[in-house]
This record gives structure tokens, C-alpha cells and sequence, in this order.
């Protein structure tokens, strides 16, 4: 039996863990594994004889013991530690208390003095109210911040979105609201390591949110995991996750490690110049988190296109169909009354082939008053699928509209794809082919993996993308007939470099 800090906790974690599955979509509950546990400890380098500790959404207390763990295999452990767990579930109070207890044991045969608080309350409110001069005096700065923390969305209207927009943080999730406000709570050089998930990395929601963890924090470290589901296996979590330290200091580091678990458990690592990771002139503080000298090359490679999509005189927008709002208007088969509808089942080998029988999605739309602003006029336009996994072989999918293959005035795209046009309508035929050939790409997957964590390819992502010139994406149209053909895609989009 292993009676170290970690294996009783890991063991109370365990027994807990199953009683969750009730409330885990509520309260966004995802216990920290051991393994994952012991890693973020390690990534800490505090030695003072002092310190003060904080670990809001606590659970079983899994990443305060794994941090006390590490604190006591130094040569010289510190003398007092002060301990503050939140934790707003009253089935894992209990055994986090047990947790705190035991360490308190512990560490007091180490001759290190453990002082605990559980505050058995929401940590969103209680730091909203203490920073509005409410309720609980101000806490004194934390040396050590380690974090698990909730995930799941922030309704805009609720009252936990209008108490954080009272203390000056937009964002739209919990795990966010939970790192901006622990991070404001360390002390000038403290430490913060938290698992969450990726999805801060880009898009405009998380833009505020990056922008001022990086005022908050020097990032030092950036970890990822190559398999999605490893991570919190036990609880079937599909969301790519990001382990992220840092220290509340003024200023960046030039240099950031970053370093990925495999699947086989091995953890590479290397060192990258910040402005790799952050694009000085980028306004959206969007993170490239690069793992290889492959991700390296190809952000370099891309940096060469001068294009951008205003520049093109282009536009992408998200699909206007949601089909469970117009159901009665949708049909399987095309009639005199009805227009195509586009969907993800409809791409096939970088073109749209339409109508598909072979689903169950409807293949037309009644062309009416009340679906008419639905509809885009007839043209050429270039589709792409909105969702996709870090595991698919391909993040950006896309595919050519040809108007001379589907027959009508007006077509409807489906809100799960993406669709570019110019000014609301379709694009010069060549700008289209050329445009697919270049998101087909294998270097522009690459790009895209390289900050994008979460399964959607949304129409944002897709306008901060380099370009090429239109000169260059018509030649590109010339250079590939065959759109399905990625060895002859890939060695045309090679040429622009």
C-alpha cells in the first residue's frame, strides 16, 4: 500500500471520482490524476522558509499534497507553510480536510509547520466581494498558486459574469475567471502552475483574457499532452489541455520551454523565444505553442506571405442554416421550391458533390420569405468544416462550391461550416480554386494546430491565417486540377516559399 502523500490522496481521489458523474457537468468538475499532479509540483522552484499557498477548486486536495510532496524532498524543507483550499462541493469538504490533515502530519515529522483554512464557498464570489472591500478582508499575497480549475461556460447575463465584469475580467468561462483572479493574488515573484484547458490559447472570447495573464505573469513554461484523452481518462475528457507556470513579475522572459508527454509517457522539451509563442505585432495575443523544430519551420515558411484576407477582398462567415430552427422548411430531396443546402457530408476530396442520398441530412431548403436571408446568390465559394479533433488527420477541410455542379439562383450553407465570399457573394473561380488548394495544404494544417487546441475551426481562426498575394493563389489554381490530390497540393503550396 503506498502510504506517501500522493497515494493516499490518489486513493481518495479515486473513491470520490465516482460519485461525481451527476454534478460534473454543473460544476465542471476534473480531478487531477497523480501523474499530472507530481508533474505541476515539479515545475515549482520556491525555497523560502515561508510560504503561503493557494488552491482554489481543491477537490480531495490531489495538487496541494503533491506540491507539500516536493516541498519536503528538499535538503531544506520550509519551516512554516500556510495552506488556503476553496472548494464549493460539500462531498469533497470532507475528504479534502482528511487530505490537509494528513499532510499536516506529515510534514510536522519533517519538522515543517502546516497551518490549513478550507473555505467551504464559491471562489468566483468570495474574491469578486473581497476585491469590492465586501464581506472577508483582503488576503495577504500568496507565494504559491497551483491550480485545477472548473471548466465551463459563463452564461453572458448571469450573475457570476456581471460580478467579475465589477472587478474588470471579461471572460467566458469559469477555468479563465479562476486563473485571472489567483494570479492577482500572488505576491511579487510567486509562483503559478495550472491545468486547464487549451482553448485560451486563441480566438477573440480569450482575448482579453490572454492579454492581461501575460500583464499578470511571466510564462516560463508551456506543456502540452500529444493525446487529448490520457490527460483525464477516467472521466472521458476530450478537451486538449495546457499546463502552464509562470511568475508574477513585470515583463517576459525572451525564452519560454515548452515541452509535450507523449503517448508512450516520454516528455520532450525545448527552449523557444518568446516572440515565437507571441508575435510581438500580434494585437490578439494569440499563443503558438510550438513543439518541434517542424512547428518551427513552418511558422518561419508562413511568415513570408504578405497576403491577408481584407487585403484579398475577402471575407468568412459561419454558415447562416441552423437547421433545428427551420426544420419544417428542410427536405431530403430537391423540388421546384427549393435551393441546396450544404453540409459537411456534402465535401468530397476538395470539392462539393451534391445531393448526397447516403445521409440523413436533407440535401435542399424551401426558398421562402422566411428563409430568404439564409441564402447566398449563386457563385463560386470556398467551404470549410467547423469542427474537427486534434486527432483527425486534417484540421482545415476544405472545398470549392461550383456553381456549374449544383443547380439553382441561391444557395444555404449549413452552420457547421464556414464559407468564403467577397462583399456576400461568390469570388472570381481561379481566387476559389487557388484558395482551396492553399487551405488543403499540409503546412497550413500545420499552422493551424500550432495555436488552435479546441475542436472548432471557427471563421476568426480562419481570418488571422497568412495569405498568399492573389497573384499567387491563381497560379496555385492553374498548378493543381486534381483538388483531391494532397502530393500535388502540397508541392504547389511549397513553391511560395
Amino acid at each position: 500500500m503506498d502510504t506517501s502523500l500522493l497515494g493516499i490522496t490518489d486513493t481518495t481521489r479515486r473513491q470520490i471520482n465516482r460519485q461525481l458523474a451527476d454534478t460534473r457537468a454543473v460544476l465542471g468538475q476534473f480531478m487531477t490524476p497523480t501523474p499530472v499532479a507530481s508533474f505541476m509540483a515539479g515545475l515549482f522552484q520556491t525555497h523560502r522558509s515561508y510560504v503561503r499557498i493557494l488552491d482554489p477548486g481543491a477537490g480531495v486536495g490531489t495538487l496541494t499534497a503533491a506540491l507539500l510532496d516536493r516541498f519536503l524532498q528538499h535538503t531544506k524543507p520550509p519551516r512554516n507553510v500556510v495552506v488556503t483550499c476553496y472548494e464549493i462541493d460539500a462531498r469533497l469538504v470532507e475528504a479534502l480536510r482528511r487530505t490537509l490533515e494528513t499532510c499536516r502530519l506529515l510534514c510536522r515529522h519533517r519538522g515543517v509547520t502546516l497551518t490549513y483554512e478550507v473555505r467551504y464557498e464559491d471562489y468566483i464570489e468570495a474574491r469578486t466581494m473581497a476585491s469590492c472591500g465586501l464581506f472577508r478582508e483582503e488576503d495577504e499575497p500568496y507565494h504559491c498558486v497551483i491550480m485545477n480549475p472548473p471548466y465551463r461556460k459563463i452564461n453572458s447575463n448571469s450573475k457570476t459574469r456581471l460580478q467579475l465584469r465589477a472587478i474588470g475580467i471579461e471572460t467566458s468561462n469559469v477555468y479563465s475567471a479562476f486563473m485571472l483572479l489567483a494570479a492577482r493574488q500572488l505576491a511579487e515573484g510567486g509562483e503559478f502552475v495550472s491545468i486547464s484547458p487549451r482553448s485560451f490559447c486563441n480566438g477573440p472570447y480569450f482575448r482579453r483574457f490572454r492579454q492581461e495573464l501575460m500583464r499578470l505573469l511571466d510564462v516560463r513554461h508551456i506543456h502540452l499532452f500529444e493525446s487529448r484523452t490520457d490527460v483525464f481518462r477516467e472521466d472521458n475528457v476530450l478537451q486538449e489541455n495546457v499546463i502552464l507556470y509562470g511568475v508574477r513579475a513585470a515583463g517576459q522572459s525572451p525564452t519560454v520551454e515548452v515541452s509535450i508527454t507523449s503517448r508512450d509517457g516520454h516528455v520532450s522539451r525545448q527552449t523557444l523565444c518568446w516572440d515565437q509563442v507571441v508575435r510581438p505585432d500580434d494585437r490578439e495575443a494569440i499563443i503558438h505553442i510550438v513543439t518541434d523544430a517542424v512547428g518551427n519551420d513552418v511558422i518561419q515558411k508562413l511568415a513570408q506571405l504578405s497576403g491577408r484576407l481584407d487585403t484579398l477582398g475577402l471575407s468568412v462567415s459561419t454558415g447562416r442554416v441552423v437547421d433545428f430552427r427551420v426544420r419544417p422548411y428542410l427536405r431530403s430531396r430537391p423540388g421546384d421550391d427549393t435551393a441546396p443546402l450544404i453540409y459537411p457530408v456534402h465535401f468530397r476530396k476538395g470539392r462539393v458533390v451534391w445531393p448526397n442520398y447516403n445521409t440523413r441530412k436533407p440535401n435542399a431548403i424551401v426558398a421562402c420569405e422566411v428563409t430568404a436571408n439564409l441564402l447566398v446568390p449563386k457563385g463560386f465559394y470556398v467551404l470549410t468544416k467547423r469542427f474537427s479533433a486534434k486527432e483527425e488527420s486534417r484540421r482545415i477541410v476544405a472545398a470549392l462550391y461550383n456553381p456549374r455542379d449544383v443547380p439553382g439562383d441561391q444557395v444555404g450553407f449549413d452552420n457547421k461550416t464556414n464559407y468564403f465570399h467577397a462583399n456576400g457573394s461568390g469570388l472570381n473561380e481561379s481566387l476559389a480554386r487557388g484558395l482551396v488548394t492553399y487551405l488543403n495544404s499540409t503546412i497550413v494544417d500545420q499552422y493551424f494546430r500550432l495555436f488552435s487546441g479546441h475542436t472548432q475551426v471557427n471563421a476568426a481562426d480562419l481570418r488571422r491565417i497568412p495569405y498568399p498575394t492573389p497573384e499567387q493563389l491563381e497560379r496555385l489554381s492553374t498548378e493543381v486540377n486534381d483538388l483531391g490530390d494532397q502530393h500535388a497540393i502540397d508541392t504547389a503550396v511549397e513553391q511560395l516559399f
